[in-house]
């Protein structure tokens, strides 16, 4: 008899809440589950069921995955822009210096050259008093008396700036004493120069301490406190300011290059060094350069208004050519008015001259509060190239052209004054010298001749023109008539034809 294997049988149920419709009325959504294995039955299946918390708190979530941030304002870190770590070494007044005993502090300092500690007095308050303290030390003076005694004189490059003592003093004191008042600075700068000048420092070492305390740019100077450098520099010498205002009022016929004038004339030239290597050698010779226009400036006005004029001796004494004159070396006063300058060459010697009206120029174009207007510029020149005697045209010229934008102050100045044939001279005798020197002739007179048209109105611009015309048909007269190369003649006449278009800008 054979048994029937008989299969319990499957129940099925239908889950739904009361809520949701049977499914006759909506066809289920099947859910999608994820199936762990199979069994050996077919049908058969085993389901991971989803775990639920409802109750206790919420899991952490693991360390390993969302770790701990710290957080931080940046505006509450004392350098935001710099890394954690040196943030919060800064911000201790000391910085790594916080756990060193004072002696220690000092016995560093002593060590450290002058250009590092005037950066280190930047960096914070404590470190500004600390340093301005410890360079008012006597161990401090002692050694830079030590350092400055082997300083060699002359002059040095800009690359050996930062080695010497001198200018590193300089900066040293601008920067430990850049917070205290402006008579406070100054005293110090002063009992440094006279402590070097005691000690028989050369005279450009303290020169180049003025350069390095007065050093900024030049809409940051303030021309009250060039004032106040030059008295203090005068009380430093007490004699030189006497000796200067003596070379001024001096007559002229001490100045000739006669055997009893030489022992004056080489006192003259101690003078001249001496002023330029404490105010006017500050880094440059150059007379425009950096500080030095304002020093210059600041002189001239001194004995300006002393003397109640314009102190052109003085600026003979600086910038006049100097000679050999049995074997001493002197200054030639007379020597423009006996020359007439054809050459670059010879135009050389104009230069200091040259370089130093300029350099009253850009203390006016800066609109400072100085006395130098452009109608006192022309009154200095005017003096200048009149000293003994009227200088040539050439040479008068020749200086202006050295630094063309003093060209359209004698211009325009002369034709307000009715000298127009002596205005149209000047135009046309500094096209001939460019071409002659071989320069830009229409690069440099198309920048004069702008000036000079914003300066006039336009009946004297026409004026000026017609004065302009008649000096070249005369010229061109002269040319053919002096024979010569005719290549020379040539080339002077295609010049002239070549600057007619810029000369048209007047009309």
């Amino acid at each position: 008899m054979i048994k029937t294997m008989s299969t319990t049988p499957r129940r099925i149920y239908n889950l739904r809440s009361m809520e949701r419709p049977s499914r006759d009325e909506q066809p289920s959504i099947p859910l999608r589950k994820r199936v762990t294995g199979q069994s050996s039955d077919d049908h058969g299946v085993q389901k991971r069921q989803r775990t639920q918390q409802s109750v206790g708190p919420a899991f952490a979530s693991p360390d390993a995955m969302y770790p701990y941030r710290h957080v931080q304002l940046e505006e509450q870190r004392p350098f935001a822009s710099l890394p954690k770590r040196l943030s919060h070494i800064l911000e201790k007044p000391f910085g790594n210096f916080e756990t060193l005993p004072r002696d220690a502090v000092l016995h560093v300092l002593s060590r450290t050259p002058y250009d590092v500690l005037g950066s280190m007095a930047m960096t914070s308050n404590v470190w500004t008093e600390t340093l301005h303290s410890y360079v008012d030390t006597g161990s401090f003076r002692a050694r830079w008396l030590a350092d400055i005694a082997e300083v060699p004189d002359g002059v040095l490059d800009f690359d050996q700036l930062h080695t010497d003592p001198f200018y590193t003093i300089g900066v040293l004191i601008r920067k430990v004493s850049f917070k205290h008042p402006w008579n406070t600075r100054l005293s110090c700068l002063q009992s440094f120069m006279k402590l070097a000048y005691e000690a028989g420092a050369p005279v450009c070492g303290l020169g180049r301490m003025i350069h390095a305390f007065t050093l900024r740019p030049d809409e940051d100077i303030s021309l009250e406190y060039v004032d106040d450098i030059i008295s203090m520099g005068f009380s430093v010498f007490e004699n030189l300011k006497e000796d200067l205002n003596c070379v001024i009022t001096r007559a002229d016929n001490e100045r000739e290059l006669i055997g009893y004038n030489l022992d004056m004339l080489h006192t003259e030239m101690k003078i001249r060094n001496t002023t330029l290597s404490l105010f006017l050698s500050n880094g440059s010779l150059n007379p425009s350069d950096g500080v030095n226009k304002f020093f210059l400036g600041g002189l001239m006005k001194v004995f300006k208004n002393i003397h109640g004029s314009l102190p052109t001796p003085l600026f003979y004494l600086l910038f006049a050519p100097t000679i050999f004159h049995e074997q001493i070396e002197v200054i030639h006063w007379h020597r423009f008015s006996q020359i007439s300058v054809n050459s670059l060459e010879d135009a050389q010697e104009l230069k200091p001259l040259s370089k130093a009206l300029h350099a009253l120029l850009l203390c006016r174009n800066l609109k400072n509060a100085a006395p130098w207007t452009k109608n006192t510029i022309f009154n200095l020149m005017e003096e200048v190239t009149t000293y003994p005697s009227p200088w040539s045209m050439n040479t008068f010229v020749s200086l202006q052209v050295l630094e063309p934008e003093l060209v359209p102050i004698g211009v325009i100045a002369r034709m307000h004054r009715s000298h127009e044939d002596e205005a149209g001279d000047m135009i046309c005798t500094m096209k001939m010298l460019l071409h002659r020197w071989g320069m830009d002739v229409l690069g440099v007179m198309e920048c004069v001749m702008d000036n000079i048209k914003s300066g006039l109105k336009p009946a004297q611009r026409r004026f000026l023109f017609e004065r302009c015309w008649d000096w070249h048909q005369r010229n061109i007269d002269e040319l053919r008539s002096r024979g010569g190369r005719f290549s020379d003649i040539r080339d002077e006449i295609e010049s002239q034809i070549q600057v007619m278009p810029v000369l048209m800008k007047l009309l």
